[in-house]
């Protein structure tokens, strides 16, 4: 029996993983975009030909990049903390203080997601739209904070669950990563 749980834990980390990173790769194309129109704009700028589109499309993609990046950066541990109290303890310690903060974030990251979801059923049923020129769809954005809302949850679920298996998740000084 706790075979198959194993491996249906293992299971759904490979799932969550391969999402974080499937979000990830959508951030790294907008990080992509946003660089291409703002590369562009600038050049128009200096040209004395403004565009009227791209400050605002900016500003979208970097919400997309944030958001939907959310769930790749948990992945890789690339989150900041705090971890000075923690260091104090020995590992069976930290392992209890990283399923504390991580059961905190995951209720953050649901309310989160469900704020998102509420926000986006709201402007999907009425159309609101930007007040800009472009007037885009507020519902596009706001799909962004839930999609990311979910691969955030679902990342710091599956750090759940290797906290369960493995006794801890958040890497030591000495096992650290870097994210750039």
């Amino acid at each position: 029996m706790s075979s198959t749980l194993g491996r249906a834990a293992g299971l759904v980390v490979r799932t969550v993983d391969a999402l974080g990173w499937l979000g990830g790769q959508f951030a790294n194309l907008g990080i992509w975009l946003l660089t291409a129109f703002v590369t562009y704009d600038v050049a128009l700028r200096t040209l004395a030909e403004p565009t009227l589109w791209a400050g605002e499309v900016s500003v979208y993609l970097m919400l997309a990049i944030a958001f939907l990046g959310a769930g790749a950066t948990q992945a890789v541990d690339g989150h900041f903390r705090v971890t000075f109290v923690r260091d104090m303890f020995p590992p069976r310690g930290r392992a209890v203080l990283d399923v504390i903060s991580l059961l905190l974030a995951l209720v953050f990251a649901l309310i989160f997601t469900w704020g998102a979801y509420t926000l986006l059923s709201f402007s999907w049923m009425l159309d609101l739209r930007t007040s800009t020129i472009l007037q885009v769809p507020l519902w596009i954005m706001q799909a962004c904070m839930f999609v990311g809302g979910i691969l955030l949850s679902l990342a710091t679920l599956r750090d759940l669950i290797r906290v369960a298996r493995e006794g801890s998740v958040v890497a030591d000084e000495a096992e650290g990563i870097d994210v750039i």
